[in-house]
């Protein structure tokens, strides 16, 4: 949930006004809190804990690797390749358990979204400077289609 995200969710907020101010029709907003709902959706938490557990096992045996390696006499070159080796199976770990959360919520946006006929739903976290005046708030219907 980086920049690309802020950005892309400001440009729909801009193009959401601009429509409405445009007359081009009503514009159905509607905002959710996703930090909330990763400290609160069931599913969601599970995926971190379990994401979080596998990161931790993953560590452990990427520095008993490492250590073994390192006994064997292995040189400083093959040391920093098995390092990497060992960055780039880790961030595949963590991005598809990104991956996972990600699908689960747009699931459940989705869902929401078509219930409540919304025309967008942004995230209304303060940090990402997105800021909504009226609008629908559906966090907690994601809590609890994520249950």
């Amino acid at each position: 949930m980086g920049k690309k995200k802020r950005i892309i969710a400001s440009i729909l907020t801009i193009l959401c006004m601009a429509l409405a101010a445009a007359g081009c029709g009503k514009v159905s907003v509607g905002y959710v809190d996703q930090a909330r709902v990763q400290q609160e959706a069931p599913q969601i938490k599970a995926s971190i804990e379990e994401m979080q557990g596998e990161m931790s096992k993953f560590q452990q045996e990427g520095e008993k690797q490492l250590q073994e390696a390192a006994a064997s006499g292995k040189s400083p070159e093959e040391m920093q390749k098995l390092q990497q080796q060992l960055q780039m199976r880790g961030a595949s770990l963590q991005q598809s358990y990104a991956t996972q959360i990600k699908a689960k919520m747009d699931a459940a946006l989705g869902d929401i979204a078509k219930e409540k006929k919304l025309d967008t739903v942004v995230n209304s976290n303060t940090k990402d400077g997105v800021i909504i005046t009226g609008g629908v708030d559906v966090t907690d219907e994601v809590i609890s289609k994520l249950q």
